[in-house]
């Protein structure tokens, strides 16, 4: 159960905004991930012209957080910063969102916190970290350029480092967004190291060495410079050239344990398997206390395939007393692996704490469960909730997938049930079992639930959503439908999933060209199957034909195989036969006809 431990008449008397709820600047990790983390700074001035409306509502905004309703102090307090533009309440609702794991809110109240307070280091600081982590890595970049021209230190080389995995437009305008700061920032080895980080991306090995050697001749100290160096240097030379860079930089910063770490990982992937463990020996004397490095160690051979080897060093934390959640948690997939079943059960239910406590749990009760003993899973996890009474609404919701996994739909809603008797009406419990009464065919129970829901939170855009498209799809109460999911829309105008069940409601109303309106922006915006469905029958029965034909055609191609499509040629054999060419529905088609015909 959440609630806030700050306390009420502090907070209100300092106005400047509680961070009990965030962690202490002092605990800030030490891999390369935090490095765009904010780091909270001196209080912002207190506030000024606060009227009675705003002590009013920040007021109940605190007692309600004092009673666990985070979700209305947030809004509150959001409502009172944009209302009263003070970056102060700002400060606070990002922080409240963020202890909440509300992203998205915590996103917005950054946004508000660093466009009233434009030069606050803070602001942009925590804005850059919360776009990186909802991977919006453009708008991070200008909280990084803000950054920079505030004269502070920039965390680009992980902006770019973050791309990999992003298309390739995004990439390279990030590129260009770098590379026109250099002009005016030419000692900034940062924006170098972050250039040639994704000009190693785009394949140009040797413009990014240039730009690494350039950014390691402005400084020398730079661990992510370096590290990329050796990854380049491997490239356009050898290997061995490679580990030469990894072990220069060793030589000038010994204990860098990054730099360690990389060259035993290097020396593995060469195949030079005992001058790796020799490495990492090397760091464990220097730091026996680290079981960290241990674990480094043991994960590093998983991954190049050295089991037996991992599990030497995983049975080392253990006897050491070490990581052993995570010792446990790891020999467990070992076990799992080496198809030692009752040694991975074992070792799973072992794991106490830690960040795998969770995914533990789950594993062991998935075997269980498919091994057929459904009861003994049921119990442990039971056991588990006892125990860890925290966990109390994860391990339920744990509990009624895997049931759902193996088809056991009724016991999956009775956990549920048990779950909100239990422990009240929680969001994600109620969540949970509106789609699986949903998946029952029992509406009254699944509106029941979002209704609950809707109760303490009127404005939550996912459930208006679901609740509206629900009613859409399934009944014949279409205003009732177009309602709820206007209000979602306009909570979240952006949301395609939302664009789509409003054009759907258009659609059920017979008002097509709202309907065609909306479900085409929806997917222009994300091309997705059941989007192409709906804009697919509602151009036909528009009587937009080429648009249709068009479309399928389209379709067909990314989503060959998928059910709804197909329903809605079922439903139009003329839209069928309007195609020229044969296409992939063909088979199934004519075999679901047949079927059909046959019954």
């Amino acid at each position: 159960m959440r609630g806030f431990s700050s306390p009420l008449l502090a907070c209100l008397l300092l106005l400047t905004g509680c961070q009990s709820m965030t962690q202490s600047p002092d605990d800030v990790s030490q891999t390369q991930a935090s490095a765009v983390q904010a780091t909270p700074q001196t209080p912002l001035p207190p506030i000024q012209g606060l009227d009675a409306e705003g002590v009013t509502a920040l007021l109940s905004a605190e007692i309600a957080g004092q009673r666990d309703q985070v979700d209305y102090a947030l809004r509150v307090y959001l409502e009172q910063a944009i209302r009263l533009q003070e970056p102060s309440l700002a400060r606070r609702a990002t922080y409240i969102a963020q202890y909440a794991g509300d992203n998205d809110s915590a996103v917005e109240a950054a946004a508000f916190w660093s466009e009233s307070a434009p030069d606050n280091l803070e602001a942009h600081r925590i804005n850059s970290t919360l776009l990186v982590q909802q991977g919006d890595l453009l708008a991070a970049f200008e909280h990084q350029k803000r950054l920079l021209e505030l004269g502070e230190k920039t965390h680009f080389s992980y902006l770019a480092s973050q791309s990999e995995r992003k298309a390739p437009a995004i990439r390279e305008e990030l590129l260009i967004n770098l590379q026109s700061l250099r002009p005016e920032f030419p000692q900034q080895a940062d924006l170098l190291t972050a250039i040639a980080q994704l000009l190693t991306f785009k394949g140009e090995y040797i413009d990014a060495l240039k730009a690494v050697d350039q950014a390691l001749a402005i400084k020398a100290d730079d661990i992510s410079a370096i590290l990329l160096k050796s990854g380049l240097t491997g490239q356009v030379s050898t290997v061995s050239d490679g580990l030469k860079v990894l072990r220069q930089g060793i030589k000038q910063y010994p204990n860098n344990l990054r730099l360690q770490l990389a060259l035993a990982r290097a020396l593995l992937k060469d195949g030079q398997i005992e001058e790796a463990k020799e490495v990492f020996n090397q760091i464990s004397d220097k730091h026996p206390e680290n079981g960290q490095l241990t674990l480094s160690l043991a994960l590093i051979l998983m991954e190049s395939g050295l089991l037996e080897q991992a599990k030497q060093e995983l049975e080392k934390l253990l006897a050491n007393q070490q990581e052993t959640h995570s010792a446990h948690y790891y020999l467990g997939r070992l076990a799992e692996q080496q198809q030692d079943i009752e040694g991975a059960i074992f070792h799973y239910q072992e794991v106490e704490g830690g960040k795998d406590f969770l995914q533990a749990h789950a594993r062991a009760a998935r075997i269980q469960i498919q091994r057929g003993k459904i009861d003994d899973a049921r119990v442990h996890l039971a056991r588990i909730r006892l125990n860890h009474p925290e966990q109390r609404v994860k391990l339920y919701l744990i509990e009624s997938e895997l049931l759902q996994g193996v088809h056991e739909t009724d016991q999956a809603y009775g956990v549920l049930t048990e779950a909100v008797n239990t422990l009240g009406n929680d969001y994600e419990l109620l969540y949970a079992r509106a789609m699986l009464a949903l998946q029952l065919k029992d509406l009254v129970s699944m509106e029941a639930d979002l209704r609950l829901i809707l109760e303490t939170e009127p404005n939550n855009a996912m459930v208006l959503n679901t609740l509206g498209y629900t009613l859409a799809e399934y009944t014949d109460r279409y205003s009732e439908a177009l309602l709820l999911v206007r209000k979602a829309y306009a909570l979240k105008p952006g949301d395609p999933a939302i664009t789509d069940s409003l054009g759907w409601a258009y659609f059920k109303l017979g008002q097509l060209n709202e309907a065609i309106l909306f479900l085409q922006q929806a997917y222009d915006e994300m091309q997705d199957e059941e989007i192409a469905s709906h804009l697919l029958e509602t151009y036909w029965v528009a009587g937009h034909k080429e648009e249709a034909i068009a479309l399928l055609q389209e379709a067909v191609q990314p989503f060959p195989e998928h059910e709804l499509i197909e329903q809605v040629l079922l439903r139009f054999p003329e839209l069928k036969n309007a195609l020229d060419n044969d296409y992939p529905f063909d088979n199934k088609i004519n075999s679901n006809t047949d079927k059909e015909t046959d019954a």
